[in-house]
This record gives C-alpha cells, sequence and structure tokens, in this order.
C-alpha cells in the first residue's frame, strides 16, 4: 500500500499550526554558529511506534531560533480498514542548549496520544558538521518512558 495519503495530512497539519515559536539557544557565539541555518530530519522511537519530523532554524548572530517537531501517533488496529489515520501533532522546542558540539534540550510538555498523560521530552544529539544526530526520552506521568533516536542535516544554501 502506497502512503500518498500522509501528503495530504502534512500539508494540512502545517497549515493549521501557527508559525514556529521562537526558541531559546544558548552557547557561545562560536557554538552558536555552528548551528546557524536550516535544520530538517527525522526521529524514530525505540521499537517502532511514533515517529514524525523535526525541523530547526537559527539566524546569524541570533539567541533564539524557531523549531518544531511534527509527531505521527501510531495508526489504532481496527477490525474494519480504515483509509482514516490519526492527526499528527505539532510539539514547540522550547530550549536548546550547544556546548562542545553537543546540543540539548527539551520540547513544551504536551498530552502524550498513547497514554492520554502529560509527556516531558529530553533530547540531546551530537554535532557533525552538517548533520546532527542524537537520543530523546520521553518522561511521561504513569507509564514507561519512550525514547528513540533523532537526526537533522543542515540545508545546502
Amino acid at each position: 500500500m502506497k502512503s500518498w495519503w500522509v501528503v495530504p495530512l502534512v500539508l494540512g497539519a502545517l497549515s493549521c499550526s501557527s508559525t514556529p515559536r521562537p526558541v531559546a539557544v544558548t552557547g557561545t557565539p562560536v557554538e552558536l554558529q555552528s548551528l546557524t541555518g536550516e535544520w530538517s530530519g527525522e526521529y524514530h522511537a525505540d521499537g517502532g511506534g511514533r515517529q514524525g519530523t523535526v525541523v530547526f532554524k537559527l539566524a546569524a548572530g541570533a539567541d533564539s531560533a524557531t523549531g518544531d517537531v511534527l509527531m505521527f501517533p501510531r495508526a489504532q488496529p481496527s477490525a474494519e480498514a480504515s483509509p482514516r489515520q490519526p492527526m499528527p501533532q505539532s510539539l514547540a522546542i522550547r530550549f536548546v542548549r550547544a556546548d562542545n558540539d553537543k546540543v540539548s534540550g527539551v520540547l513544551t510538555p504536551y498530552i502524550d496520544p498513547d497514554c492520554q498523560c502529560r509527556a516531558d521530552t529530553v533530547f540531546e544529539g551530537k554535532l557533525d558538521g552538517d548533520t546532527i544526530e542524537g537520543t530523546y526520552t520521553v518522561a511521561r506521568a504513569g507509564s514507561d518512558p519512550v525514547t528513540g533516536t533523532w537526526k537533522v542535516k543542515r540545508k545546502k544554501t
């Protein structure tokens, strides 16, 4: 089965979302310069399940950026085959810190669609040229944490 239906869902979700919110970014001027640019990529939960996209942009000389994570929840199995899939959820990046080619941060807390509970996400990664790769952990009230990996690449200008 082809996943052509994902494109309209993503475009619809993005058109309904507001402009990405400014994200506080801390680090030395050299560290901030190493993050300058437009970044995009994906994240995947360990063991399958949720996945999504990551978009982050930092202008030269700035101490704030814009960024969002678009989370695609798991499709729930049903007795009937249905073309309806859960809508992606836009999550805001709240804070990013750069330190010696390491990047860390947090997302604004949100309601996890799997447990309908509060979720707090922290992430960390390693900057290597035009790529940042790392891990994340989602602490969920009353549920087991979710872990996974993420990777973004800087858009060539």
